[in-house]
């Protein structure tokens, strides 16, 4: 992790299947994707990308419309749909490791978000699991404890209601 700062990254059920499945196939290295030579390292960086120039070019012999993208990538274009599906801001940018120290909101805020984080990765692993079957799904922005109903008004609004 970056400057050696913990992180937390809460996986939907999904990618914990993924985990477990790449664990079993790794056997007794401390790696999940172990290198391919010596199971006390991790996979070479290089891998990842012959992985994307692989896929990108089966897409093309099949007449898929996949342009040439990095694994950054991936995280940039998760951040952006994330953010285009309106989920909040904050709770993507924790979930990349942004912090931003040098503004006084980003020395305060020290907030995990867990349980919105949680629910957000998991939305997203289901709309995935949708797109791949061909299917629409609209996510549900808050987790279930966070829904505000039509009783749960802010004092403000219950102010210029009365009026």
């Amino acid at each position: 992790m970056k400057r050696s700062r913990a992180h937390n990254v809460y996986l939907a059920r999904q990618a914990l299947d993924i985990m477990v499945a790449l664990k079993t196939c790794a056997g007794n290295s401390p790696y999940v994707l172990p290198s391919r030579y010596e199971a006390d390292q991790p996979m070479s960086r290089a891998t990842f990308n012959r992985v994307i120039y692989a896929v990108v070019g089966r897409a093309k012999t099949s007449g898929l419309p996949l342009g040439a993208f990095t694994v950054h990538d991936l995280r940039r274009t998760g951040a952006t749909l994330l953010n285009e599906l309106g989920f909040n801001s904050d709770w993507i940018e924790k979930s990349l490791a942004h912090e931003d120290n040098r503004s006084s909101r980003g020395v305060y805020n020290k907030a995990e978000y867990e349980p919105q984080r949680r629910h957000m990765l998991q939305e997203w692993a289901d709309m995935i699991d949708a797109w791949c079957s061909g299917q629409k799904r609209v996510p549900t922005l808050y987790p279930p404890a966070m829904q505000l109903g039509p009783t749960d008004v802010m004092p403000s609004q219950a102010v210029s209601a009365a009026s």
